[in-house]
């Protein structure tokens, strides 16, 4: 019973227990919304990056962005959220033959672990050891941010599926569920433990590093926002790249198929749209014009 009331939870942290790592990237144009234009496109398209999970008192999705939601016929995000993604995504949240976060760490880190769980984020020690206890280290370390959070929180995929849907949009995704779970394995167990350790050394920092996170994306900053984005990854760049510079690359050609057949809305992690791979500099490259536009 209990490890049914947190599957919903499990499957919102995998998708985004990645998707907001930062990419050290390099500073573009200030925005979290951008038109794509010309290179033969009969329509603008739109690309809006996203926070997965955020406040409910900071939630906003400005007039702009909900009216060229609408001037679409096609709206995609990274991965398909249906029941078959729903469930591979669970299943790769967790750790694998019935470990325990346990048997990664000291005594003391899993001690002071499961005291931030109790102590801080309101979960019972039973809640914790059968289910919590059972995550991946990178899942782990964003589910403690994301409960620290409380209960009024917003998920911008899931508040843009329900509008694109009910507006009778074509829903689709950029990838599948086992691409994704493919490039969240390239991440080591060994270093994702590291990481989670200096969450746990870290937490009152990492919760600090997040609210600096929202203030920036409230603000329309794509650089400060990387900035402050939340890295369970502690920087590792071979991940970086297999879940970044990689899927950013397959995505294009995805990207071009839909805005040709239809005008497209897409909703993705602020992290894919920065730097030189990521998915501005790779949409600039191919000849499309893409341009920052208005949030208001």
């Amino acid at each position: 019973m209990i490890h049914q009331k947190v599957v919903k939870l499990t499957l919102l942290i995998v998708i985004i227990s990645l998707a907001c790592l930062p990419s050290q990237a390099q500073k573009v144009e200030n925005s979290i919304f951008w038109e794509v234009t010309g290179n033969g496109l009969s329509a603008p398209s739109y690309i809006y990056g996203t926070v997965k999970f955020i406040p409910e008192k900071d939630y906003f999705l400005s007039k702009n962005v909900k009216n060229k939601l609408k001037e679409c016929e096609i709206f995609a995000t990274e991965t398909m959220l249906d029941h078959h993604s729903l469930r591979e995504l669970n299943k790769a949240a967790h750790l694998p033959h019935h470990e325990s976060i346990e048997d990664l760490l000291t005594a003391e880190q899993y001690g002071n672990l499961r005291k931030i769980f109790i102590n801080q984020l309101n979960v019972s020690k039973t809640k914790f050891e059968l289910v919590y206890s059972q995550f991946k280290p990178v899942v782990l370390s964003t589910t403690m941010t994301r409960l620290s959070l409380g209960d009024d929180v917003k998920y911008y995929e899931l508040e843009l599926v329900k509008m694109a849907k009910k507006q009778g949009l074509l829903t689709l995704g950029l990838e599948t569920a086992s691409r994704e779970i493919e490039a969240i394995e390239t991440f080591s167990k060994e270093n994702q433990t590291k990481a989670l350790i200096h969450t746990i050394a870290n937490f009152n920092k990492q919760k600090m590093d997040y609210k600096e996170l929202i203030a920036s994306y409230k603000l329309g900053n794509l650089h400060n926002t990387l900035e402050y984005t939340l890295h369970p990854s502690e920087n590792d760049m071979s991940f970086r790249s297999h879940f970044y510079d990689q899927r950013n690359a397959e995505w294009v050609p995805q990207i071009e198929k839909y805005m040709k057949q239809s005008p497209s809305f897409f909703a993705v992690g602020v992290a894919h749209l920065a730097d030189d791979k990521g998915l501005i500099q790779l949409l600039r490259a191919k000849g499309y014009t893409v341009s920052p536009f208005p949030l208001q």
